[in-house]
């Protein structure tokens, strides 16, 4: 990794911490009273910016296995596709500021991170099928606690109207998404950084 693109990732990096700092504090002052912890952070959103945040943090001090970067990549880039082909212009609880950095800045910086500190080590089918657990047992968890506390977080998740159907459907177009991401993640990392166990120069760890 040159120094320029080590520079401009820890520009990258950085960023991502600040905005999404921001981001959160932004909502939970201006909720008040309103906030509502259980609710907020079962936003698949929040979840993934979380996650970014503190992977970024984390690269910033020391290596990131090169799965957990993919993960947070893939899960931001799933969460920017989903919300400006299924969710723009729907009330998902934030609006202004937090609502274009939680749903455009951040999966945009995520990406980018991704391009100019490409992975060392080979991202394998294994792998992508481990990221897709993820948002597996997110469905899951949703779909059990929405009947039990009455609220859903996405329009496509809530059967209290439309019934399953739509949300089976719903579910599945997400997934199909998800899989493209998480093979698209994959096969940049591997084409322009990860060519092995051990990565291109054959020694363990990540490039300085």
């Amino acid at each position: 990794m040159t120094p320029a693109r080590l520079r401009a990732s820890a520009v990258v990096r950085i960023a991502v911490v600040a905005l999404v700092v921001a981001a959160e504090t932004y909502l939970v002052t201006s909720l008040g009273d309103a906030f509502s912890p259980a609710n907020h952070y079962s936003y698949f959103t929040v979840l993934s910016n979380l996650l970014g945040a503190v992977v970024c943090a984390w690269a910033l001090v020391a290596p990131v296995p090169d799965v957990v970067r993919g993960a947070a990549v893939t899960f931001l880039g799933l969460t920017g596709i989903v919300y400006n082909t299924m969710l723009r212009g729907v009330d998902v609880q934030t609006e202004g500021f937090p609502n274009t950095v939680l749903h455009v800045v951040v999966p945009i910086l995520m990406v980018a991170d991704w391009l100019l500190d490409p992975p060392r080590t080979r991202t394998t089918p294994r792998r992508v099928v481990a990221w897709m657990l993820v948002p597996l047992a997110y469905l899951a968890y949703t779909l059990v606690r929405g009947p039990i506390v009455d609220w859903y977080p996405y329009p496509f998740l809530d059967p209290r109207d439309g019934g399953y159907a739509p949300v089976v459907l719903g579910s599945l177009l997400v997934a199909v998404a998800f899989f493209a991401m998480a093979l698209l993640v994959a096969w940049v990392g591997n084409a322009l950084g990860g060519t092995g166990p051990r990565g291109r120069s054959g020694r363990s760890g990540r490039r300085g």
